[in-house]
């Protein structure tokens, strides 16, 4: 029996390193049987592992969606749209959507308690840690608060709209955000109305390209003022806005360049 040890020949490959991509599929196997037996904690490492390996569509939706229902680890919109965006990356279009459910439910995260300054912050985080890749993170941060302020604004929800746009409009500078803010303050929906406000956003929105619609409404709400009241009326009104622009108000922040504008309007 000298020969005893060829026996086992055909098993020597057993002993060679699987390479990374089989190692990948029987991780993804190990995940989707831990998924299937509620062992979520098992199915994270599978899935984390694979991660470790190399890029996965299929172990980054998965795990990302544990991290968004808080399945076998504390819910972490921020870390699931890290990694929906990751599957959205490789191809997968339902991983943007995703992504963007939970961005909504991160901005969200005790909503109430929020200033417009804190939402600005927290937008910024997500950016920063969903998407490094971002040539212009401002850019992504303004359309991020913008896409959720429509979101509010399509159910009618102009309380919150409001917060959203004037965290887009004062922090972002986006002109789309100062331009729906100024709307906003026109009609009363979700703020006090004010026409000294509605004119203030709508004037930066011009400022920041947010065109002629724009143009047309900033012009027809200072039309509005001068026909609505005497002159010296208006010029008070002027000076009133002037003096918000220095100090800031709860509708305006304090913006020295807009302080001679509305003083050369009342002259």
């Amino acid at each position: 029996m000298e020969h005893h040890h060829h026996h086992h020949s055909h098993d020597d490959h057993h002993e060679e390193p699987m390479t990374p991509e089989e190692a990948v599929r029987s991780l993804l196997i190990l995940g989707q049987k831990a998924l299937d037996a509620n062992d979520y904690e098992a199915a994270i490492d599978a899935y984390a592992s694979a991660l470790t390996i190399g890029p996965n569509e299929t172990a980054s939706l998965s795990l990302g969606s544990l991290y968004a229902r808080g399945l076998g680890v504390r819910k972490n919109y921020l870390e699931a749209a890290r990694l929906f965006h990751q599957a959205e990356l490789l191809g997968n279009v339902m991983a943007g959507k995703l992504c963007g459910k939970c961005m909504y439910d991160y901005i969200h995260q005790g909503f109430d308690g929020r200033r417009p300054a804190d939402l600005y912050a927290a937008m910024t985080v997500f950016v920063t840690m969903v998407y490094p890749e971002a040539e212009n993170s401002g850019q992504e941060i303004a359309s991020g608060l913008f896409a959720i302020a429509s979101t509010h604004l399509s159910k009618e929800e102009f309380v919150e709209a409001a917060k959203v746009f004037r965290a887009g409009a004062e922090f972002a500078n986006d002109g789309f955000a100062q331009y729906y803010l100024g709307l906003l303050y026109n009609a009363g929906a979700g703020v006090q109305k004010s026409d000294l406000a509605a004119l203030y956003w709508l004037d930066r929105a011009v400022d920041n390209g947010a065109g002629d619609i724009a143009v047309q409404e900033r012009d027809s709400a200072l039309d509005a003022l001068r026909r609505a009241f005497s002159a010296e009326e208006f010029n008070a009104m002027m000076g009133t806005l002037a003096e918000w622009c220095e100090e800031g108000s709860a509708d305006v922040p304090a913006d020295h360049d807009k302080v001679e504008r509305w003083r050369e309007l009342a002259s």
